[in-house]
């Protein structure tokens, strides 16, 4: 029933925001701006590029809501918006090798204020662990992040990104294998410690 009213509730501004109604439009950023930032984060790993990649594709979800069907999510559609405008930015910037920066301040900041050895083993596992993920492909990165950190459903994945079922679950497998590899080739037997 939560579902339901929900649903109905964000069926009413999406209607508001195809209007061009500034609530409407405030709902939809509020409700899908981390989720959308976390798609671009991923595969771009650059904060500007991540926000200009998001601000792009909130635009262009805006100007082409009158024609969105809702034959899907408008989650898993504006979802699949920032995928291509991320991909895009990758291809005519070449920023394929470009360096990690902290996701959000608050990690820094949640960070700093842990103490003790299990913070510092936490920090160390999440570096060990972005390391690892950096050989992944971008498109692969978004489909751990989206399915191992998001609870993304492997359906839901594959309207994201466009991809079969089949696809999606060997990409996993021969991501968590290739995982296990360089945590192994770094960490030895202590990566039994790590996952």
């Amino acid at each position: 029933m939560a579902g339901a009213q929900k649903n109905k509730q964000e069926d009413r501004f999406l209607k508001k925001a195809a209007q061009g109604n500034r609530e409407g439009l405030e709902y939809l950023v509020n409700t899908y701006k981390n989720l959308a930032y976390t798609v671009a984060i991923t595969i771009l790993r650059n904060r500007e590029d991540a926000e200009e990649v998001v601000q792009d594709a909130f635009i262009k979800a805006f100007a082409s809501l009158k024609g969105f069907k809702k034959s899907s999510k408008f989650s898993t559609w504006l979802y699949r918006i920032v995928y291509n405008c991320a991909l895009t930015k990758i291809a005519s910037r070449k920023i394929m090798n470009a360096s990690l920066e902290e996701v959000s301040s608050h990690e820094k900041n949640s960070n700093a204020e842990n103490k003790g050895w299990d913070a510092l083993r936490s920090h160390e596992k999440r570096k060990y662990i972005d390391r690892a993920m950096d050989r992944l492909s971008p498109e692969d990165r978004l489909l751990f992040t989206l399915h191992y950190v998001r609870g993304k459903t492997i359906s839901e994945i594959g309207n994201i990104m466009d991809l079969k079922r089949s696809a999606i679950k060997m990409r996993l497998l021969r991501g968590r294998k290739q995982l296990k590899i360089e945590l192994e080739s770094v960490l030895g037997n202590e990566v039994k410690n790590l996952l």
